[in-house]
């Protein structure tokens, strides 16, 4: 794969109008027989898996176990990875990485698509680094998870047309069965806005600057290739669930960071716009995959009546015991699968246990 430059700009305050977004989607070039389980395949359409948001716990870990080789046995041709290989609290040592890199070896050679949550690197300083005893830098954290999973392709065959953004390699896209699929790099903590402590603030801020600005350029590209291409469904991939903005001031973008959580701004908006508009312009069937929420979810209730033929899925995996000692999540992997024939065109189901989503 050829890696490629590609223009950006580092203002702070950016505030891109659809018109430049677009224009830089056009300017952006490319770089670069399941007998042990009880749950009977999906049938018709194409499926692939999702996973994420997972391991947090021993439990977590025998899910695992349980899955991929469900997966293995599946004949899945791909598997998307939408972050958070660790919990939120958990110190970002080298055992996490460690057992992240074993399930993507165990997978091999079906190809592993990630992209970064959370957890595992814009969380980092809520610890200590237990070499230095300082907090840990969150943008050094990130560019070690991309040294550690994005240095080398993931190994998709050459049909799959696959491609990465330079200098954001997480940023991806690739084509199966006509439909186009992206991959983006959208953080939870307010998309890495808030609870910035292990960077100097003006260093956050032009990272994040700059990731928003590559996140919508590449949203752009993957649009004006899936309308050149006359793709019949466009999927997409991230972490963040941007619908869960808790008290922020919903459509008031962020233009700054902050060392708390106390910064009355929602960062998502201008990828929530930009999405909703591609939605509009490209009016065929559309999924947002994202984790970092518990709620198993299917639904149109991202960009409602505004995006008619825009679903979201909030995937398995993040599951546990709460403070009131109830169970909340679903502890699992997900199957999705595509029919654009379907008045339904989504669906998905847990792999190990069957549940659908709400």
């Amino acid at each position: 794969m050829i890696l490629c430059s590609q223009a950006h700009s580092k203002k702070e305050g950016l505030v891109l109008k659809n018109a430049i977004v677009w224009l830089a989607g056009l300017l952006a070039v490319a770089c670069n027989s399941n007998s042990d389980s009880d749950v009977p395949p999906l049938e018709g359409g194409l499926s692939f898996i999702v996973m994420g948001d997972a391991p947090y716990s021993g439990a977590d870990k025998e899910m695992l176990e349980k899955a991929i080789p469900l997966v293995r046995a599946g004949d899945f041709p791909f598997v998307i990875h939408v972050g958070d290989y660790k919990g939120g609290r958990a110190t970002c040592t080298d055992d996490h990485d460690k057992y992240q890199r074993s399930l993507i070896e165990q997978l091999k050679p079906i190809p592993v698509f990630y992209t970064p949550g959370d957890n595992e690197w814009t969380d980092c300083d809520r610890g200590k680094d237990p070499e230095t005893g300082v907090k840990y830098s969150d943008l050094d954290r990130l560019e070690k998870v991309r040294a550690l999973f994005l240095s080398e392709l993931p190994g998709a065959p050459e049909s799959f047309q696959y491609t990465r953004q330079e200098g954001q390699p997480e940023n991806a896209s690739w084509k199966y069965q006509n439909v186009q699929f992206l991959m983006l790099n959208v953080a939870g903590t307010n998309n890495a806005r808030d609870w910035v402590q292990g960077d100097p603030l003006e260093r956050a801020l032009a990272a994040v600057t700059t990731r928003d600005v590559n996140n919508l350029s590449w949203l752009s590209r993957g649009f004006e290739i899936a309308t050149r291409d006359e793709a019949a469904a466009i999927v997409i991939g991230l972490h963040a669930d941007m619908t869960d903005i808790k008290d922020k001031p919903e459509d008031v973008m962020c233009v700054t960071v902050a060392d708390s959580d106390k910064h009355e701004c929602d960062a998502f908006t201008d990828l929530r716009s930009a999405l909703r508009d591609a939605a509009n312009n490209f009016a065929k069937p559309i999924l947002i995959i994202h984790g970092d929420t518990a709620p198993f979810t299917l639904n149109q209730d991202f960009a409602g009546e505004e995006a008619a033929t825009l679903w979201r899925l909030n995937a398995a995996g993040d599951a546990g015991i709460g403070g009131t000692g109830l169970p909340y999540g679903t502890r699992d992997i997900t199957v999705v699968t595509i029919d654009v024939t379907s008045d339904t065109p989504f669906e998905a189901r847990g792999l190990v246990t069957g549940k659908s989503p709400k």
